[in-house]
């Protein structure tokens, strides 16, 4: 029983020490960071520990509905007029459109849906890329249209809640351009999925 606690008592105190340690190297690094960046960490985290899936942590994604009285057809292309609306609202423009093959077809030839579409400000991503060029990485804005095998539609779009609050936090005016895009990136997946604008 001696033999126990002391071997508990040794994790215990090497715990201790771990944690001053880590406080000591990383304390003055992470208190730099936005006060909303380890919780959106720690929500991506969950998710991949959760699911296993590094991609659900960094994805958001909402269920397309098929309004009553449409096909798939009518209801996906419904659905990126109302995309394309939405993102003309926030000035936003379309850049780039692509449909892909599944089960070596298209969706048009009877395969599965899926679709990608690219949105971007030129004026936005010039202050975002004079701030930092490694931005271009998050460039354009895409959502993706996807249907599953059992015939359910979805719409995808990144997480941005890591680009926006992942670091330091962001200057005023980059912090009001990017929240603006954020909202209008959400709320044309929300408003194509709804089926309605």
């Amino acid at each position: 029983m001696k033999l126990i606690k002391g071997l508990l008592t040794l994790i215990g105190a090497i715990v201790v020490i771990a944690g001053i340690i880590g406080a000591v190297m990383f304390g003055s690094k992470v208190a730099k960071l936005d006060s909303n960046a380890l919780p959106e960490y720690m929500k991506m985290f969950d998710k991949v520990l959760t699911t296993g899936d590094p991609a659900k942590g960094m994805v958001r994604r909402v269920k397309m509905k098929i309004p009553e009285g449409m096909s798939k057809q009518e209801a996906f292309e419904n659905a990126l007029e109302i995309m394309d609306e939405v993102a003309s609202e926030h000035g936003l423009a379309m850049v780039d459109q692509k449909t892909m093959p599944r089960n070596g077809k298209l969706f048009k030839d009877g395969g599965l849906l899926t679709h990608i579409r690219a949105y971007c400000s030129p004026a936005i991503a010039d202050v975002f890329l004079t701030h930092s060029p490694y931005f271009i990485g998050f460039m354009p804005c895409r959502i993706g249209i996807v249907e599953e095998p059992n015939g359910d539609i979805y719409i995808y779009t990144m997480s941005m809640e890591l680009m926006i609050n992942g670091g330091h936090t962001l200057p005023p005016k980059l912090a009001k351009l990017a929240n603006e895009v954020r909202s209008g990136m959400y709320e044309m997946m929300e408003k194509a999925a709804a089926g309605e604008d």
